[in-house]
Formats: C-alpha cells, structure tokens, sequence
C-alpha cells in the first residue's frame, strides 16, 4: 500500500538587493503544501526626517512575490504583505502571532527587522487539505521570484538617509508531502485542484458610488480581499476609502456589504486584521478547520464577467488593491 510522509526543509537563502531582482529555482520532486519565506535583516535611519514606521514594515522590502510553473504558469503574484498580514484563511490574525518585527523608531539609530510569510498550495480548512497540494513532478522549470524595494521604504519619510545595515535576505523554505508509489507505480491519491493567487491595483482619485473592478473569469473563485490605502498617508493602509463593498457576477450576487460590516464580519471570523483590510471569502464558515468543501467555491468556469463593484470616496493619494485566490479543478462539477 501507497504511504505518505511530510519533510519540511530550508531551500534556499537570497539576498536582497535595493532595487533588484531575483529568482531561484525551486525542487521538483514531491508535492507541496507550503512554501514558506522570511525577511531578515538591519537598517540604518543616519538622517531623520521620518514620520513614522510604516503599518506593514518590513513587508515593503519585498513588493512582489511570484511563484512560476514551467516559465509561464503563474501560481502566484502578490505583494509580500498578502502572505504575511494578509494571511487571514490561519490563525495567525486570530492568535496574534508575530506575523512582522517592524523598526521601533523612525528616529536615528539602526534597527534589526523581521517578516514572515507563507504561501499555502494545502487547503488548510478544507475536508482534505492535500486535494489542492501542487505536484511538482514532471516540471521542466519551477521557480521562486522577487522584486525588492528600497531600505527607506518601511517609513514614511521625506528627506531622510536610510540604508540597509549589512545585507538583509529572505529565507526560502517549503512544506512537502510525500506520496509513495504502491507495487503497481500508482499514488494513493493525486490533487484534484490548482490554487492560484493574484492581484490587481486601482488608483481611485475620485468619488465613485459603483467603482467596478473586473475580476478573474474561467476559475473558481475562493475569496476576494481588498486593501485600501487613503488621503492621509501615501502608500499606507487606511479605512475611509471603501464604503460598500459587492461581488457579482450578473445578477449572480455573491457578497454584499458595507465596509464597517465587513471588518465587523472579518473581525468575527479572523480575529484583529489591520485596518484598510477587508476579507470577502466564500468558503469561510470557521468554527473549526475541515469543514469545507471546493464545491464552496464561486464558480466562474461557464461564460462569466465578475467583477468587484465598490463605494469609494476618493483621493489624491487613494489606491484599492484587490487579491484575488482561484482554484482550478481537475473536474469542475465533482
């Protein structure tokens, strides 16, 4: 009979480079529950003219993440603070673990800085977790991808002198499954579902009463989480920007709330998430993990055009972020 094991090991080290780039290519050979990443490093405020830590810091450090199939197969595209704060679907809201250890001060004086964050392939509150563990068998290229920010870029800041003290890096490390094979070269089970995340930005300058935002179509749709950032502070999260928030596809009408209900809701469900983050998820009934189902999902596979239809109040400086988690299922009716 067929067995199973789970290994949990360090894949790589990678520097972080202002500025910059870099890839590394991951294993392919077992299937893959997690893959794990952590920012650690110094900085050095020599000239302040800061105003303050930025809410997500170090976060910043790493405005994208993309995990990539085969050189084309995007499994992932997001901004590392949707991995890290963003992680609503654990329990790392709810228990308030440290998800980041952000600078103490904006002031003079060099500060050591950490972030984690954990992409799940696993559906963690799913009937079978491993339904949607990505197999990575057979790959010809399976890489991990980052664009890094700038040191001065944790604070809010205008003039000031800030500089990597040292070289920070990110930790890659992974969660894997293994299955074995029976006498007969057969696995006891294979994953049934790919899941896929992604995001979009959207500056919203002015007042909208119906902000449409198109969302994925030919998927299945898990969730839907709008960031916002407001007038006061450019680049930081904030309330006051999204007032009503709507999915739908046609008269298909999946989510429908106010801003406050949804924090409300989230709250409830989550635990304290930071503020300017709302969470529309459609699997979400909590109370205990293996309660779910993919035929929770909102299905998008037949002719569709969802879209995300929001009350703004808009600004100078307002930006909506929306990330947005599908699955892809072997067999959609299932």
């Amino acid at each position: 009979m067929a067995k199973q094991y789970r290994i949990v090991r360090k894949i790589a080290t990678v520097n972080i480079v202002a500025g910059g780039f870099a890839s590394y290519d991951l294993p392919r050979d077992y299937d893959y529950e997690a893959i794990g990443f952590r920012i650690s490093g110094s900085v050095q405020v020599s000239v302040s003219n800061e105003t303050s830590v930025r809410a997500e810091a170090p976060c910043q450090w790493i405005p994208r993440v993309e995990i990539i199939a085969d050189g084309k197969n995007n499994l992932c595209s997001v901004p590392f603070w949707a991995l890290s704060l963003g992680r609503y679907d654990t329990d790392l809201p709810q228990s308030g673990a440290r998800g980041t250890t952000p600078p103490t001060s904006p002031n003079v004086g060099t500060y050591a800085v950490e972030a984690l964050g954990v992409y799940d392939f696993a559906s963690i509150d799913g009937v079978r977790p491993k339904d949607s563990n990505f197999r990575s068998r057979g790959l010809s290229l399976f890489q991990v991808r980052f664009t890094f920010g700038n040191p001065v870029d944790i604070f809010v800041h205008a003039a000031a002198t800030v500089a990597f003290s040292g070289t920070p890096t990110v930790d890659i490390y992974a969660v894997q499954l293994v299955e074995e094979q029976d006498a007969q070269g057969n696995y006891a089970t294979t994953p049934i579902a790919l899941k896929k995340m992604s995001y979009q930005q959207l500056a919203v300058p002015s007042t909208n009463a119906n902000q449409e935002l198109r969302l994925p179509a030919g998927n299945m749709i898990r969730s839907v989480f709008i960031r916002t950032e407001g007038a006061v502070t450019a680049g930081e999260p904030a309330t006051g920007t999204l007032n009503n928030l709507i999915l739908q596809n046609g008269v298909d009408v999946r989510f429908n709330l106010q801003a406050s209900n949804v924090r409300a809701l989230d709250n409830a469900r989550y635990g304290q998430l930071i503020a300017g983050y709302y969470v529309a998820d459609m699997m979400s009934a909590r109370g205990g993990y293996g309660n779910l189902t993919l035929s929770d999902l909102w299905d998008l596979t037949a002719y569709a055009e969802p879209k995300a239809v929001m009350d703004i109040t808009g600004a100078t400086n307002a930006v909506v972020y929306a990330v947005t988690t599908e699955y892809i299922l072997a067999n959609p009716s299932a």
